[in-house]
């Protein structure tokens, strides 16, 4: 219980964060946090083998999703330089 509420603080802080930002760049870390703090608290929510799998594949999308935050960001170095 205490877990799933603490990650959830850090998920709102976050949301919080991604509203305030102007620079679209410096939003991508927040919503890189926010990701892997969803799939967190999905496994911790649904402590069955469906959860453990809805956990897994939201947590590979996740991933994918930060190797594409992490492209964009290289390539916006890229062209500011």
């Amino acid at each position: 219980m205490i877990e799933e509420t603490i990650i959830s603080c850090i998920i709102i802080y976050m949301v919080l964060r991604l509203f305030i930002t102007q620079n679209r760049l410096e939003r991508m870390p927040y919503l890189n946090v926010i990701n892997f703090g969803v799939a967190a608290v999905i496994t911790l929510k649904n402590p069955s083998p469906l959860g453990a799998i809805t956990s897994m594949v939201y947590f590979i999308l996740a991933t994918v999703g930060a190797n594409a935050i992490a492209f964009t960001i290289s390539k916006v170095k890229e062209i500011e330089q």
